[in-house]
């Protein structure tokens, strides 16, 4: 049972950190309005084995990451240089037209799941937090099967919303379409 405890907190907390929009969420559903649902899928898939990693490093290494403060502010001062960056690069980035879907191979956009999801460094300082608040809540991750679930559930989380993002976006795309439609109709 304590097991499919970490594995649903793992889930949970992953969800809730997933759900608002960021650069993940917003990559997924880029790819899925550029790409297609498929490519849409493997971004998700690739993100959530990079959030399955980081969940896993933060957890197995949160009592080394506890005792040195210099670790803890290493990771918060290379997530806000990425960001930054991020941010600046967004900021200048031209807007291009939606052109029609690309084919390409699954693992490029795997690669690119994976690639977006590791520029997130704060998924490791939540990890912590998390891996802090279920230790002070009894759950002691002294078996390398405990930490295993709680990274599963985490990427099991991310994924779910992933997800989401990609119908939510496919189903723009369609209301996009019936709108065009009906003022084609209209205009005609």
């Amino acid at each position: 049972m304590n097991l499919l405890h970490l594995f649903l907190f793992g889930v949970v907390f992953s969800a809730l950190g997933a759900i608002p929009p960021g650069l993940i969420n917003l990559a997924v559903a880029e790819r899925t309005l550029t790409r297609g649902y498929r490519a849409g899928i493997m971004v998700s898939l690739g993100a959530g084995v990079t959030q399955l990693l980081y969940t896993f490093i933060a957890v197995y290494f949160i009592d080394i990451i506890i005792r040195n403060a210099i670790i803890t502010q290493t990771i918060n001062w290379i997530a806000g240089i990425i960001f930054l960056i991020l941010g600046l690069f967004y900021i200048v980035k031209k807007v291009k037209k939606i052109q029609s879907v690309k084919r390409a191979s699954d693992s490029k956009y795997f690669g690119y799941g994976m690639a977006i999801a590791a520029m997130n460094f704060l998924i490791i300082p939540t990890w912590i937090f998390v891996a802090i608040w279920l230790k002070g809540n009894g759950y002691d991750f002294t078996h390398l099967r405990e930490i295993i679930f709680v990274a599963l559930g985490s990427a099991a989380g991310a994924i779910f919303i992933f997800i989401g993002y990609v119908r939510m976006s496919r189903y723009v795309i369609r209301r996009m379409s019936n709108i065009i439609r009906y003022t084609n109709r209209f205009l005609g």
